[in-house]
């Protein structure tokens, strides 16, 4: 799907053209998004309001891990979490990411904590901010920043799970990832993981899904973030996720996650 009439942004996730692998968060009202799935990791500061996270990579925690305002957390990427962002009484929930980079030596294993204000990790968190501001900083610094944020919260017992095996559904994530607006065919992936179209069906219902259902939900979290973390029109993120009528993006959205996209902003 292609409009010459509009120019796509070449990354909608950087919400700061300064800051490359810094993404802000902003969401109006409280809500609680079910089997959320992160396409990368992310190193995440509750600025205003509190964030409320569950899954079963984290058993520590029956309640779930609570970030209050101040305090750091660690989101993993492709784990279904169920999240729940909570507004503050005097303004909108607002939060401050770093993208962990691929091929850095990130701690992982059981985490004592979910969360934490620590001063020594708070201003490892803000040197990282600073530097990824800063024109003419080398990646590689950049990377070396992030993995001091990641090595204090080893220190104080929050790691990112293990990464789990690489499932078919996985890798059709990664792909479809690449260009959301393509109209992603059986045919064509299976040609593209070289496998048939019919292995293909049947591992994934195998693993409690179908391709439908999976295109759809990928297409609806990455929604969700540009909801969330730019200031893209609706029709603008409904045409980068792959849909040509905005309507009918709104109405996929309700359905995913109970709330209409402009309730997120709040507009």
């Amino acid at each position: 799907m292609t409009d010459d009439t509009m120019e796509m942004p070449a990354d909608p996730m950087r919400a700061d053209p300064f800051a490359p692998g810094v993404i802000r968060l902003r969401q109006a009202v409280r809500a609680t998004f079910r089997a959320v799935v992160g396409e990368a990791p992310l190193i995440l500061r509750v600025d205003q309001g509190r964030k409320v996270i569950r899954g079963v990579r984290y058993p520590h925690s029956q309640g779930g891990i609570d970030v209050p305002q101040g305090a750091i957390g660690l989101m993993p990427a492709q784990v279904a979490l169920d999240v729940e962002n909570h507004p503050a009484s005097d303004g909108p929930y607002r939060a401050t990411g770093l993208l962990i980079p691929s091929g850095i030596a990130v701690p992982t294993g059981a985490s004592s904590s979910g969360a934490t204000s620590e001063q020594r990790t708070m201003a490892a968190f803000d040197r990282a901010l600073d530097l990824m501001r800063r024109p003419g900083v080398p990646q590689s610094i950049r990377d070396h920043a992030v993995l001091e944020v990641l090595l204090w919260l080893d220190a104080v017992g929050l790691r990112l799970p293990p990464a789990g095996p690489v499932g078919l559904a996985d890798r059709i994530r990664q792909l479809v990832a690449q260009d959301l607006a393509h109209d992603w065919t059986a045919p064509e992936l299976a040609l593209a993981l070289a496998t048939s179209e019919a292995t293909l069906r049947r591992r994934l219902a195998a693993a409690g899904t179908g391709l439908s259902r999976l295109l759809t939900d990928l297409r609806m979290n990455r929604a969700l973030g540009l909801l969330q973390c730019t200031d893209l029109p609706v029709a603008v993120i409904a045409l980068e996720v792959g849909y040509a009528s905005p309507s009918r993006f709104a109405l996929r959205f309700r359905e995913r996650f109970g709330l209409s996209p402009r309730d997120v902003r709040g507009d």
